[in-house]
């Protein structure tokens, strides 16, 4: 299961890991509470993940290999 790493990193099942800015994460979670849909982040890897917020959390890793990974854990 994808994981969060406190408190701006994501990691896929894959193993790839999407490094943000703290400041980025959390303006995404505050336009996440003000849309009906979920949000995007995506990060500038080669191979491009993006990360979902809903509802102000990361709910999902999507990635171009395994598809929607649900977060389950922060480490």
């Amino acid at each position: 299961m994808a994981h969060v790493v406190f408190p701006s990193s994501f990691v896929c099942d894959c193993g790839h890991r999407s490094d943000f800015f703290e400041r980025t994460v959390n303006e995404m979670k505050q336009d996440s509470l003000r849309r009906r849909k979920p949000g995007q982040l995506l990060d500038s890897a080669r191979e491009e993940h993006a990360i979902e917020f809903e509802k102000g959390r990361a709910t999902a890793v999507i990635c171009p290999k395994l598809g929607r990974c649900a977060i389950t854990s922060v480490v």
